[in-house]
């Protein structure tokens, strides 16, 4: 994905990347709401829980100067997994390929061209997956006065909320009730990275929102490793957050 013009990004662009993606895949509206048919759904279900996750730009060459990101490459990239199957690879195609979108805020933008659509290997799901974030999980709670909390990897409830979360996406999108085994286990692989994202930028609803990067060990049924894998963990993965990747090893 060449950039077009600009090369600043300000530091939190989650938001408006994931923004900018659902716009190109419904600017054919007939397209999109015919792709997400031919898959069982309405455009309800995309509204209400993405049937896609993101990740963050990879962006191999990059400094950060404040509150900005200076990209010093020509091209960049990032994945999109999505889990409804029928004719996805040709909507997207149809939806995305020679297409240009913006993302920024008021002080700075950058434009993109979207030039290589890419397949990615087949991943076989077993019961015990190690993951890498490539975009925050957010894990949020209300406190007893009704405020908003976001959990850290080691507060004890916040593996427990991103799973019971994750069922609850599951059992949305498929429709009934999850009669798997619900039992997991949460490892840490290294110590949390907390990331405090802006979203709503330049707007009345402006807010920051709690993330962290991690690596970790995940034991529970393959089928809710699968849904993991393919449509994010944690909270808010609308706005581009949750996104993970297997953990590539060191050799």
């Amino acid at each position: 994905m060449p950039l077009v013009s600009g090369n600043i990004l300000p530091i939190s662009y989650q938001f408006e990347l994931a923004s900018a993606f659902n716009r190109l895949i419904m600017s054919n509206m007939q397209a999109y709401e015919k792709w997400l048919f031919d898959n069982g759904l309405q455009p309800i279900d995309n509204i209400r829980q993405k049937v896609y996750s993101l990740s963050n730009l990879y962006v191999p060459k990059v400094y950060v100067v404040g509150d900005r990101l200076y990209i010093n490459v020509p091209r960049i990239q990032f994945w999109v997994s999505f889990l409804p199957e029928v004719e996805t690879r040709e909507f997207l195609t149809q939806q995305l390929l020679d297409k240009q979108f913006s993302i920024g805020d008021s002080k700075s933008a950058v434009a993109f061209k979207i030039i290589a659509i890419d397949d990615i290997s087949p991943v076989i799901f077993t019961e015990i997956m190690e993951y890498q974030s490539i975009s925050p999980i957010v894990v949020k709670a209300l406190r007893q006065n009704n405020s908003l909390d976001y959990l850290s990897p080691d507060n004890q409830f916040f593996s427990q909320f991103m799973i019971e979360e994750l069922i609850d996406r599951w059992e949305s999108f498929y429709k009934r009730s999850y009669d798997g085994d619900r039992t997991f286990q949460f490892t840490l692989l290294m110590q949390p990275r907390r990331k405090a994202v802006s979203i709503f930028t330049d707007t009345p609803h402006f807010q920051k929102v709690v993330g962290y990067m991690l690596k970790f060990r995940l034991q529970m049924s393959p089928v809710l490793q699968e849904f993991a894998y393919i449509c994010g963990l944690g909270d808010d993965i609308g706005y581009g957050f949750g996104y993970v990747e297997l953990l590539k090893k060191k050799k």
